[in-house]
């Protein structure tokens, strides 16, 4: 048994820190990313333009350290911030 930062490092990937500084509305949009949500989609479910939320999908990515929306919903899951 491991811990998952520990099989992180193993398999070459850096750890997601459980909370990686998400807002609430970044949680909100990495939900939406988990359940197939597209840009415009996100911003019609959150009440936002579609220019905000695109910008929120990037800032969940980036702080996710993530390469793609499903790389992130991946991070995500393994940090415990994402049901799937």
């Amino acid at each position: 048994m491991l811990p998952p930062s520990a099989l992180a490092t193993l398999a070459g990937r850096e750890a997601v820190p459980v909370e990686a500084g998400l807002t609430r509305r970044e949680r909100e949009v990495l939900d939406l990313l988990a359940a197939g949500a597209s840009n415009k989609v996100i911003a019609r479910r959150l009440n936002l333009s579609f220019h905000t939320a695109k910008a929120h999908v990037a800032s969940v990515l980036q702080k996710l350290g993530a390469g793609s929306r499903a790389d992130a919903v991946a991070r995500g899951a393994r940090a415990g911030l994402v049901l799937l």
